[in-house]
């Protein structure tokens, strides 16, 4: 019994090392076919981010906005600038944003302008959302005005800075005399 045991335990070796010695000559002698295989492999893992973040877009334009939110939170997470999934990351992040906007839900536009801008500080249609969405709150509008005000002097061409800068400095007077007061 003791010897059979030997023999499977041996036989089991044998097979691994045979095995990684394949794996050595593959990896040595064709290299070519590795480098194929991380390639589709990279893509295949953007390709399946990338339709989902089509399923979630889908859903944030029938109006639920938590799919994407949820993608963005779990999924989504810890990508930062630089990574394979950043681009698939910016624009599901724009198109909340964007949507946000648009329904006058700005909670959610606060929240994630905020988390866009500090992701990537020199996006400029981040940092657009971003002012804009400071004007929203009495506490930080001082600070999105003067960020709008200097952003726009940064960026003249930029339509968005200039749309939201325009906007803020034609409101009504009150509102106008508050801007004026933030940026002197």
């Amino acid at each position: 019994m003791t010897r059979n045991i030997k023999l499977a335990w041996n036989g089991f070796f044998l097979l691994m090392a045979a095995f990684f010695c394949g794996l050595a000559i593959l990896v040595f002698f064709f290299p070519a076919t590795i480098n194929n295989f991380a390639e589709s492999y990279k893509q295949n893992y953007v390709t399946q981010h990338r339709v989902m973040g089509e399923q979630v877009i889908k859903s944030l334009q029938q109006g639920n906005s938590v799919p994407i939110q949820n993608f963005l939170r779990d999924d989504l997470g810890e990508i930062k600038k630089g990574d394979r999934l950043y681009p698939i990351k910016r624009h599901l992040l724009l198109t909340l944003v964007q949507q946000s906007y648009k329904q006058q839900e700005y909670q959610i536009w606060v929240k994630w302008a905020k988390g866009w801008y500090q992701l990537d500080d020199r996006d400029v249609t981040a940092m657009a959302y971003y002012y804009a969405a400071l004007l929203q709150n009495d506490e930080d509008y001082e600070k999105g005005m003067l960020g709008l005000k200097d952003a726009s002097a940064r960026f003249p061409k930029h339509l968005l800075l200039r749309k939201f800068y325009q906007a803020q400095i034609s409101r009504p007077a009150i509102a106008k005399d508050q801007a004026q007061d933030a940026i002197n």
